[in-house]
């Protein structure tokens, strides 16, 4: 597939990626199914909590030992861009506390800009269970990240990035859905590609048709899982993504083992998945699409995309959480050359 995803103008802005999302520090978890229940969690899914209830839930691990990281979707996107010099933003609340200043410092760490805004109140959390299969299961209170608003949107950074990403994520609260819909019209009237990762089945519960009103107005790259994919358009695999190609110009259908599928023009092309040893999926959908941008911004084919994302997607679930290994970075650099 010849395509060029960015114009020549778009190609020379000084940022690659910037995003508005839920800054959260996940909290991991190994547990057997049984735990689950004790826990009050439905395996596979995610589901949003109050912070008494998420304190709860925290309070009854009992025996079971959580791992700290910085989290939440975009941010774990925008971290594989940055481990190869890719130029990113990232923009979202945490509050006025020591998981705060600790996701300020892992940007930093990173190297990708900090657009944080901080505010009174808690930062947001999410508990990842990571069942012996390698499922996920989260709760999610999104605490100080709903308090973003308009006011914190850094329409800078947008002006001068190549993309503008968010996630489904951030359709939540009214000031937040304020705040992501500004920044999509200060990315569309300034020439930004805009790009859009569907998420979760629950989000798409609750903004299948706000999110379909986008594909055909401003969305230019639509991400999506099987599941994701399903209750958009009715289907799974290649005719989901070819069903989304008629609305958006760039569809991208991840579908776990099955390897993925990229639709432009009414053309699909697969990506197949490598083979590993699977620890915990968490992140995986989050790293492929970190890979895949970061092959558009440089301009790469979009099998190549695909394979960055593979890349990067099959190496993290070989961990415990978002975490990639010692050498991935010199294998990015060599499917960029």
């Amino acid at each position: 597939m010849s395509y060029s995803f960015l114009s020549a103008e778009q190609s020379k802005r000084s940022i690659d990626v910037t995003s508005i999302e839920n800054a959260l520090v996940d909290m991991l978890v190994r547990a057997e199914d049984s735990d689950l229940a004790e826990l009050g969690m439905h395996k596979g899914r995610m589901q949003l909590v109050e912070g008494a209830d998420q304190a709860r839930v925290l309070a009854n691990l009992g025996k079971l030992t959580a791992e700290v990281e910085l989290g939440g979707s975009a941010a774990n996107a925008l971290r594989a861009m940055a481990l190869v010099g890719a130029e990113v933003s990232y923009s979202s609340c945490v509050g006025k506390d020591q998981y705060g200043d600790s996701f300020s410092a892992r940007l930093e760490q990173l190297s990708i800009r900090n657009r944080l805004a901080v505010v009174t109140g808690t930062t947001g959390t999410c508990l990842v269970v990571v069942t012996p299969d390698g499922e996920r299961t989260l709760n999610t209170h999104l605490g100080a990240c709903r308090s973003y608003h308009r006011g914190f949107v850094p329409e800078q950074d947008i002006k001068n990035s190549k993309i503008f990403f968010t996630t489904g994520y951030v359709w939540d609260t009214p000031e937040q859905v304020d705040a992501v819909e500004h920044a999509l019209t200060v990315a569309h009237k300034n020439n930004v590609r805009i790009a859009l990762d569907v998420a979760d089945p629950f989000v798409v519960s609750r903004s299948k048709e706000r999110f379909q009103e986008l594909f055909r107005s401003c969305v230019s790259l639509v991400f999506a899982n099987a599941q994701e994919a399903e209750m958009l358009v009715g289907c799974t695999g290649q005719k989901a993504a070819l069903k989304l190609g008629e609305t958006v110009e760039l569809a991208v259908v991840k579908d776990g083992a099955q390897g993925a599928w990229i639709c432009n023009r009414g053309e699909a092309l697969h990506i197949p998945t490598r083979k590993v040893n699977v620890v915990d999926t968490t992140g995986a959908g989050d790293l492929f699409a970190g890979g895949f941008l970061l092959g558009l911004v440089k301009g790469k084919s979009l099998k190549t995309c695909g394979e960055l994302g593979t890349l990067l997607a099959s190496d993290t679930v070989t961990h415990m959480g978002v975490r990639l290994s010692g050498g991935i970075e010199q294998q990015a650099r060599q499917l960029l050359v």
